[in-house]
């Protein structure tokens, strides 16, 4: 993880895991699913009920294993068995995101909520297993399929986060060998005022990721 503006991905990192804080902080509530949870950065989001962290990809993560492996297109646990359902970064990867909204709303108790984050503008990764982007209007229809009922939805940030963090991944193709002493204060300098320049006019429609919160009625 970018823990400094010297790293490639140090901002959005950062506005990720903000947005992921606040939106737990009023909404996570109970026993928490981590749905495509990876190395389990997230476990300290839970708060006070237990954390349940499901991963597919046993290569990946075996030197850090889940608590459960599974796959979230078809969970391996009874239904209304959590207060909340967290997925981040997944549901591009995933092949059919509507079956995995309605697996997360059936193991969600009534009045538990899904809280997630799927990418709008963002470079193909992790491929071949790169399907999908996200408008914010898509993830709540998604929801609403799935029998969950939108209860936000917003951008984690606007057009020139977006342009300054695909800008430094462009830079990092260039980070090798004496030129990294170069490129990383430049990820410092575009990172920086990015950030600057999105709070000063914050283009929306041009965000790099979004946020849903969706409750089980």
């Amino acid at each position: 993880m970018g823990r400094t503006p010297f790293a490639v991905n140090w901002l959005v990192l950062r506005l990720h895991r903000q947005h992921l804080e606040g939106a737990l902080g009023v909404y996570g509530k109970g026993r928490l699913l981590d749905l495509g949870c990876g190395l389990q950065e997230h476990r300290g989001l839970a708060g006070g009920g237990a954390y349940v962290g499901l991963e597919v990809d046993r290569v990946r993560y075996a030197a850090r294993p889940p608590l459960v492996w599974g796959s979230g297109m078809a969970l391996p646990f009874g239904a209304g068995v959590f207060g909340t359902v967290l997925c981040a970064q997944v549901l591009e990867h995933v092949p059919e995101p509507a079956q995995l909204l309605g697996e997360a709303g059936r193991v969600l108790r009534n009045g538990g909520h899904l809280v997630l984050t799927a990418p709008h503008i963002w470079g193909v990764h992790e491929e071949p297993h790169d399907y999908y982007r996200f408008t914010g209007f898509g993830l709540a229809h998604l929801a609403r399929r799935a029998g969950l009922e939108p209860v936000e939805v917003r951008p984690l940030a606007g057009y020139w986060v977006t342009a300054g963090a695909r800008f430094c991944y462009y830079l990092q193709h260039f980070e090798r060998g004496p030129l990294a002493l170069l490129v990383r204060p430049l990820y410092a300098g575009v990172q920086l005022a990015a950030w600057l320049l999105d709070r000063l006019h914050r283009v929306e429609g041009d965000a790099w990721n979004f946020l849903l919160v969706a409750r089980k009625p």
